[in-house]
């Protein structure tokens, strides 16, 4: 009896997180004239609310052939944010993978001093370091260009952290069997230390393109005009659009990411696992 009661509780709990991303599928496929029918009185107020559908009296893909082909603005800020969202991801798995291994196997002066750092900047709220990052880049004749949102990216205090905590957590014996092959520090690294990083730099990957790609603060500041915001930035700022096109976007906006967690789940549930101060 209990463990029904508990599979019920969890199933109901699966419900309610699915469903708004269900309801947004379902919409996805409703046509202009049966949202004008049904949700015509939202704008009027909770008088002319109408119940939600569920299921489409009609399958209609108006909202796909608006978004691919009649409305270009969808897709130029997906590849911005693709762009984007790769280049942060290169080049933080670059600086926390050297970072981590310095913190993780060298013994050098300060060393306790500046992790102490990196986990009190990674502890900060976005907002505070908002500013700082702003005089840095425009000190650097960055701010404006997308260089102001990859540049403060690429040097996260996170992604150090968590390459520092995997490291750490690998046997001294693998180390130790490298360099008594005559193995220097960067072919330990490349040979023995990263293969056995796998797990970490995929949570690593998932977790960084998943903030890369849903950031809204730092477009909003770094950047000058409106026609350089990323997708996100441009979902924020939905008014006057078709909810046919308004629920496309949205579904398509979060394919890749869901489908980065669906495929690296375990390794998500790895870093997670790691994300602790040791």
């Amino acid at each position: 009896m209990k463990q029904l009661a508990k599979y019920l509780f969890l199933g109901v709990l699966a419900v309610l997180a699915l469903f708004p991303l269900f309801y947004v599928v379902v919409n996805s496929f409703i046509g202009s004239a049966e949202f004008s029918r049904y949700y015509g009185g939202l704008g009027e107020g909770l008088t002319g609310f109408n119940p939600l559908r569920i299921i489409p009296d009609w399958i209609s893909a108006e909202g796909y052939r608006e978004v691919f082909y009649n409305r270009p603005h969808f897709l130029m800020r997906f590849w911005y944010s693709v762009f984007l969202s790769g280049s942060i991801l290169a080049g933080q798995l670059v600086i926390a993978v050297l970072g981590g291994y310095a913190f993780a196997r060298f013994r050098f002066p300060g060393r306790s001093v500046l992790f102490f750092v990196i986990v009190l900047i990674m502890m900060m709220p976005l907002q505070v370091t908002l500013v700082p990052n702003l005089i840095i880049v425009d000190r650097l004749g960055l701010h404006g260009t997308y260089g102001a949102l990859i540049l403060p990216g690429i040097f996260s205090a996170f992604g150090v952290f968590l390459m520092r905590q995997v490291m750490k957590s690998l046997p001294n014996s693998i180390f130790e069997s490298a360099k008594l092959d005559g193995a220097g520090s960067f072919a330990v690294l490349l040979r023995m230390c990263l293969p056995n990083c796998k797990h970490g730099l995929a949570a690593l990957a998932v977790l960084n393109f998943a903030d890369s790609w849903n950031m809204v603060e730092q477009p909003l500041v770094f950047l000058r005009y409106a026609h350089q915001y990323p997708l996100a930035v441009y979902l924020v700022g939905f008014t006057g659009i078709p909810p046919e096109v308004v629920f496309t976007s949205g579904l398509l906006s979060v394919l890749p990411v869901l489908m980065l967690f669906l495929w690296f789940k375990d390794e998500i549930a790895f870093g997670m696992e790691y994300s602790v101060v040791k």
